[in-house]
């Protein structure tokens, strides 16, 4: 192969971030984190690039904006039909996502539940439904309210540290991850 050839079909490395991811990231960053807005219009996005950033240029965005949280220790949130805004509100973006994965383990758990009732499953596959069921109906109670609010006593006691994972699960009558033979 020669030199030329070679340089046509040289690849990227992983974690190489293409042009296009590039210039959205360059502009991010000049907008967001240099030039102090607030927000920047996915149509301003889409033109740096000449690719609509919200269909066929989705995951160069994607990778422009997590590279940009990453470097800059921001987070930044994509407003629907309006563009890419730099949050404060971290609370607000964890709390939606603990709502979020508890509301899908609860339908997720009723609809498999449903199904494997009258499914004709063997005994290593009714296992596997009961453990996965089990493990998503923990996730879907720590989720809820009332279990929020009992941890964050905790946290209040604790100086507003996060607690380590054995002491949450002791807040519910676990052992911690104890061995109990």
């Amino acid at each position: 192969m020669t030199e030329t050839t070679e340089s046509k079909t040289k690849r990227r490395t992983f974690g190489e971030m293409s042009v296009d991811t590039r210039i959205l990231y360059n502009v991010l960053e000049q907008t967001l984190i240099k030039g102090g807005a607030e927000q920047i219009a996915y149509k301003d996005l889409s033109k740096a690039i000449g690719r609509d950033v919200r269909t066929v240029a989705r995951g160069l965005l994607m990778t422009a904006r997590r590279n940009i949280e990453r470097d800059h220790s921001i987070v930044l949130e994509c407003v629907a039909s309006e563009g890419v805004r730099r949050t404060t509100a971290l609370s607000g973006v964890l709390s939606g996502t603990t709502r979020r994965i508890g509301r899908l383990a609860r339908r997720n758990t009723a609809r498999v539940i449903n199904a494997a009732g009258k499914a004709d499953l063997s005994n290593d596959e009714r296992v596997q439904v009961a453990t996965e069921a089990s493990l998503l109906g923990a996730i879907a109670q720590f989720a809820k309210p009332k279990s929020r609010r009992l941890i964050e006593t905790k946290v209040r006691e604790n100086k507003a540290a996060e607690l380590p994972t054995a002491e949450t699960l002791r807040l519910f009558g676990g052992n911690g991850g104890a061995k109990t033979t």
